[in-house]
């Protein structure tokens, strides 16, 4: 194309030496004519087919769109693109990326048709619109149009957790939220329903468990590597002593992209519980003890922060301890002196070596205030524990019975014996012979009716021995 302006050109300057102005062209001869019409026709056929195809190849990022014959056909069409786009998303559209077009002779190759333009535009335009992001630690999880939609979603996430006007300043997120402007590719763009669903959809780390039969919290907790205290912090509303099968148990509390933290303050009155000094005492035997002095405990106000995450408490924290009553410590003393041997211990020992025949409770013929222990007569019968002889000898149905009070409040009675090796007054020690087995009185056979009584009344033997 340069190269027949160049000509022209030429041939242009040879007419204007020529002084075509004063050309007459009735003196040109055939021959003279001719030479200027085979300059000057292919010359104008030239700069005329040339004008008609010049085009223009649209890049889009240094993609190769194709070729167009006009920019403004692609302005108008992109304009056309963008004002779709801010209707149907309701806010100020950009075009991302650089758009180029390079001037180019015709040579056959087709141009893109205006209505096919619009789909190869459309497909390989990006549009981007001023946006504002939720941020989470500096990360973007969400994009809204406005900024007053980002705050409104932000506070309805909050607002499950306030239920009074104090709540509002203890109500704050785990993470780092923020929310920061950007230019955002328009696909992103969330109305606020949208991106508060997608802030509060529950992470994959929520752990559910199905009771099953046989189970127990404890078993559960150790399958799962956790303590049975975690689980009841994520099951507040659960006895989890008292899990039923089928029942279902959160194992792992939930997470979201954002996390509600809730600091509450309690202060409650607690009690201080008092110590225990001893005094060693001369005038009480080895293993007995009596309070000098009782103790008491003591008050104190302790307030406390509460802190829950998405509504499970997560920990307490002690903010403060006033204390309002001291406690006051108990003193008791404790014995020194030598137990004699005949003191009683405080704990009985099997009186003989044989079997239980009969229990305690309920008979056909009345209520048995003893045990029987049968064995062969003459068998040794020995004090259960120490104390003094109170009776010895014959009492009705008992046969031959030895009493002897242990000084603690309580007796140990042994009946039907054969014979008697004690009197009444004598002290005695646990394991001392005192009689043998034989079946006088009300006794069917040889054995030893054993009775203990606690402040005189019968209680049952087995619970003591």
């Amino acid at each position: 194309m340069n190269l027949l302006y160049k000509m022209f050109s030429r041939e242009m300057l040879r007419l204007k030496r020529l002084n075509l102005k004063r050309l007459n062209f009735k003196k040109l001869n055939r021959k003279k004519l001719l030479r200027i019409s085979v300059v000057f026709l292919p010359l104008l056929a030239a700069l005329v087919i040339t004008a008609s195809t010049r085009s223009y190849s649209v890049n889009i990022d240094n993609k190769y769109l194709g070729t167009v014959k006009s920019k403004r056909v692609v302005q108008d069409i992109l304009k056309d693109i963008v004002k779709e786009a801010e209707v149907r998303h309701g806010t100020e559209i950009s075009v991302s990326g650089e758009i180029s077009y390079k001037s180019v002779f015709f040579t056959g190759r087709d141009r893109i048709e205006e209505n096919e333009l619009r789909g190869v535009l459309e497909s390989n335009v990006a549009l981007t619109a001023k946006a504002f992001a939720i941020t989470a630690d500096g990360k973007d999880i969400t994009y809204l149009k406005e900024q007053a939609s980002a705050e409104e979603v932000l506070n309805k996430i909050k607002e499950p957790y306030i239920q009074s006007q104090e709540d509002g300043p203890n109500v704050v997120f785990v993470e780092n939220v923020g929310i920061v402007e950007r230019e955002v590719s328009v696909d992103k763009l969330k109305d606020r329903q949208e991106a508060f669903d997608s802030l509060t959809i529950e992470s994959n780390d929520k752990k559910e468990y199905t009771v099953e039969k046989g189970d127990i919290v404890g078993r559960i907790a150790e399958r799962f590597g956790i303590t049975a205290q975690e689980i009841q912090k994520v099951n507040p509303g659960i006895d989890i002593d008292n899990i039923s099968i089928g029942q279902k148990l959160i194992i792992v509390a939930p997470k979201y992209a954002v996390n509600v933290k809730k600091s509450s303050y309690k202060t409650l009155e607690e009690k201080i519980p008092y110590g225990v000094e001893y005094e060693d005492s001369q005038e009480l035997y080895r293993g007995e003890s009596r309070v000098k002095a009782k103790g008491a405990d003591g008050k104190k106000l302790v307030k406390t922060e509460l802190v829950s995450i998405n509504g499970i408490l997560e920990k307490t924290n002690i903010i403060s301890e006033d204390v309002l009553e001291e406690p006051k410590t108990e003193v008791m003393l404790r014995g020194t002196k030598e137990r004699p041997r005949t003191a009683a211990t405080g704990v009985f020992a099997r009186p003989n070596r044989g079997s239980v025949s009969s229990r305690f409770g309920q008979r056909w013929r009345g209520k048995h205030t003893g045990i029987d222990i049968a064995a062969p007569r003459g068998t040794p019968n020995k004090a259960a524990d120490g104390g003094v002889v109170t009776f010895a000898g014959w009492e009705g149905n008992y046969g031959k019975l030895i009493i002897i009070d242990h000084g603690n409040g309580f007796t140990t009675y042994y009946a039907h014996n054969d014979t008697i090796k004690v009197k009444k007054g004598q002290r005695v020690a646990k394991g001392d012979v005192i009689g043998t087995v034989g079946s006088t009185g009300n006794a069917t056979g040889p054995h030893l009716h054993f009775e203990v009584r606690k402040n005189g009344n019968p209680v049952d033997p087995s619970k003591y021995i």
